[in-house]
């Protein structure tokens, strides 16, 4: 009886610690990736372009990006191989009403104006949320760390009548999509982009 009287005792101690480990875990796990300070690329990731105004219009899932915030936009050359790849910065001016693109509007996504310079209005520019110094241009390919994780790497190739845009994560040998846009321009062009190009997204 005493045995079994300080071992309650004890397991009565541990217990508190116990469920506070576990309430923990639980909160962890439902805390999303942009509160741990990692890059949500289903959100945090979108496309540049210049509106009929000529302005330079971001589309992005994220809806409640700030004036100011700043932006990392990445353009990968898609056909002309004596063209460089190109990182840039820009700035959130305000959130539209609208959409940026009637034609390549998508539901639930966001439109923002920008405060952008020395951007070129015939390019089509990858934006990600926030400055990222680890952006590098290596042999032609963007690549580099956007948070703790691996590496990840920027892609652009075109189809039949569009562009594809695409960002991997893993290196070469367990490379995967972890984000994909199609760009619609509305005429023919020369295709560039192969089979691997057009993976699905890894859920």
């Amino acid at each position: 009886m005493l045995f079994n009287l300080v071992s309650l005792h004890n397991w009565l101690r541990i217990l508190p610690a116990i469920l506070a480990l576990s309430h923990a875990a639980t909160l962890g796990a439902a805390v999303p990736n942009s509160a741990q300070g990692l890059i949500d690329f289903d959100h945090d990731i979108g496309l540049v372009g210049a509106s009929h105004e000529q302005q330079f219009c971001l589309s992005i899932k994220n809806g409640k990006l700030k004036s100011g915030q700043a932006l990392t936009l990445v353009w990968i050359p898609i056909s002309d191989v004596k063209e460089t790849a190109e990182i840039r910065s820009a700035n959130v001016r305000k959130l539209l009403t609208g959409s940026c693109d009637a034609v390549n509007n998508i539901e639930g996504h966001a439109a923002y104006y920008l405060d952008a310079r020395n951007l070129d209005t015939g390019k089509i520019y990858i934006a990600i949320v926030g400055s990222h110094a680890d952006l590098r241009i290596l042999y032609g390919v963007v690549e580099g760390k956007l948070d703790s994780r691996n590496s990840v790497s920027f892609r652009a190739c075109s189809g039949m009548e569009g562009l594809h845009f695409s960002v991997w994560t893993g290196g070469a040998l367990k490379e995967k999509p972890v984000w994909h846009r199609y760009y619609y321009l509305g005429y023919d062009v020369e295709p560039t982009c192969k089979d691997t190009d057009l993976e699905e997204r890894a859920k």
